[in-house]
């Protein structure tokens, strides 16, 4: 049987179990051995390295030895060589267990230097405990003639030109490894530099306006296209300011203490003076304390406005509620005025000279009676009351109301009336109060002499965001001064009127009617001159 290194008799029957030395660079291969020799019953002893092995081979009794073919200081090859050179463990049981040396020269190579067995890696840990077993009971469990532990040994000359030869190879192999790690490498830096222009296309095209600042300085480290729009400079000129234009002082100490990202409003003045209400974000770039700011900035200056304009509405519906709590107080009183005074029109011909401060008192009255009507009406919600009805005979109606005010100014109509228009499904008395608004309107830019043309027909029509369709229209014509752009934009604001004893509430009112109705009222300046306004109506089917 096998003699052991510090002299003692070999292991059989009941004697404790073997040990085996466990020689590898990677401590979770040795942790990983070990639990699996434990489970056959086995002690593990472990090396990191070939020189490590030796010292724990001539202080310890070791019944066999599994090395790795690669580690640092002394690999599994010198190591075998090494240990053979030591008389007691001459026939000691040395496996080389590797994932590297995996051919057959390789393997004539081990066994020529005493390498018992040559056990791959990707075999399975089974593989190497079987080849444990069979070496354990070949040595510690029955006698082994001497022919056949005897190994052909190698000089030492012969051991260092094949073991060079072996080593050289593997490098060979190592340098061709990491070549195609250099070119996966290449690879990644390739796609992290793509990523980077992902990242910065991004950036730079992103619809709201994004800047980098730093925190210290406040200066504009860097800007998107949508950045500069917002703020009317060129990049050059907001990189070399000293801070962005915010109004508010107080940005730069909120700059300095941001640890997380904050948002809130802020105004800033642009290159061109106009000061805008902006929608600001700001935080650490990445980190905590990074001394870079990231901003986001977006326009809510027309939202703002609009709010505004919600919050005038408010009170506008507050103030027509109020007045429709007031209005029968003066509406009983003003129609008894109204009838003693067109009473003493009647009575005053002995009196001529009273007759047009009377009339100028009547149409006084008519006049508050107007204001009343209209301011009342913004504070009725009521839904219209729809019923088929033809827009020809509704227009003819409306045109009837005006003849007095046509007689007065001496304006002549122009009617063209499409026959056999398809019904408009209304609330008749609704849109007779939108088309005389605008007729009256019509009417009153008019000079006197003047000319104003109403006609209805069917025209196709685009909604905002949808697809054409046929609508009926009624359009009115007139050939007064027409309106600016600057009017244009506050049409539909209530009490804002270019007429003279104009409440400034017909065309909000009209509007509002229009909106119930499904329908639109549009204006347009005409080349010829003038204000030609169209009411589109659905068609009802």
């Amino acid at each position: 049987m096998t003699t052991l290194p510090d002299g003692k008799e070999p292991v059989t029957g009941d004697s404790p179990a073997l040990r085996i030395l466990l020689v590898d660079d990677v401590q979770e291969n040795l942790e990983l051995l070990e639990d699996v020799l434990a489970e056959n019953g086995y002690t593990a002893l472990f090396a990191k390295n070939g020189v490590e092995a030796l010292s724990v081979a001539r202080a310890e009794s070791v019944h066999m030895i599994v090395a790795d073919a690669m580690m640092p200081k002394m690999d599994g090859f010198q190591l075998c060589k090494e240990v053979r050179a030591i008389p007691a463990y001459t026939k000691v049981p040395f496996i080389i267990y590797t994932g590297n040396y995996v051919d057959t020269a390789d393997q004539d190579f081990a066994r020529s230097i005493g390498v018992d067995r040559y056990v791959v890696k990707y075999a399975g840990l089974g593989a190497l405990v079987q080849a444990i077993n069979e070496l354990a009971q070949q040595c510690y469990g029955r006698r082994v003639e001497e022919s056949q532990s005897t190994q052909d040994q190698l000089d030492d000359q012969e051991f260092l030109e094949k073991h060079r030869a072996i080593v050289i190879k593997k490098l060979e192999e190592k340098m061709a490894e990491l070549e195609m790690y250099a070119e996966t490498l290449v690879r990644k830096n390739r796609e992290v530099q793509a990523s980077e222009e992902r990242y910065r296309s991004l950036f730079d095209h992103a619809s709201i306006a994004i800047c980098v600042l730093d925190r210290s300085t406040e200066k504009v480290l860097e800007v998107n296209q949508a950045g500069l729009d917002l703020l009317g400079y060129n990049r050059d000129e907001l990189l070399a300011m000293p801070r962005l234009p915010f109004t508010s002082m107080d940005f730069a100490a909120c700059l300095r203490d941001a640890t997380k990202f904050t948002s809130g409003d802020m105004s800033l003045t642009r290159q061109d003076g106009e000061t805008l209400q902006v929608d600001i974000g700001f935080g650490p770039l990445t980190r905590a304390q990074d001394t870079r700011i990231l901003v986001y900035m977006r326009d809510i200056t027309e939202q703002r406005q609009m709010r505004q304009q919600l919050m005038q509405a408010e009170k506008m519906t507050l103030m027509g509620r109020l007045a429709a709590g007031i209005a029968h107080e003066i509406r009983n009183p003003l129609s008894a005025i109204a009838l003693n005074l067109q009473y003493l029109i009647t009575k005053i011909d002995q009196y001529p000279e009273l007759r047009e401060p009377l009339q100028d008192a009547l149409e006084g009255t008519k006049r508050i009676e107007t204001v009343i009507e209209n301011t009342l009406n913004l504070a009725r919600f009521t839904p219209p009351v729809l019923h088929e009805e033809q827009i020809n005979d509704l227009v003819r109606q409306v045109l009837g109301f005006v003849r007095i005010s046509v007689q007065q100014k001496e304006v002549h109509f122009d009617t063209a009336m499409t026959p056999d228009l398809p019904p408009v499904h209304v609330d008749a008395k609704q849109i007779q109060q939108v088309i005389l608004n605008v007729v009256q309107n019509a009417i009153d830019a008019s000079a006197e002499g003047g000319r104003v043309h109403v006609s209805t027909g069917i025209e196709p029509w685009s909604p905002a965001g949808g697809e054409e369709t046929e609508v009926i229209v009624v359009r009115v014509r007139d050939h007064g001064k027409g309106i600016t752009v600057e009017q244009r934009k506050h049409l539909f604001e209530q009490f804002y009127t270019t007429k003279k004893g104009g409440t400034g509430l017909g065309l909000t009112i009209s509007r509002q009617i229009m909106e119930k109705h499904s329908g639109e009222i549009r204006f347009d300046a005409p080349d010829a001159g003038g204000t030609l306004v169209r009411l589109v109506f659905p068609i009802h089917s």
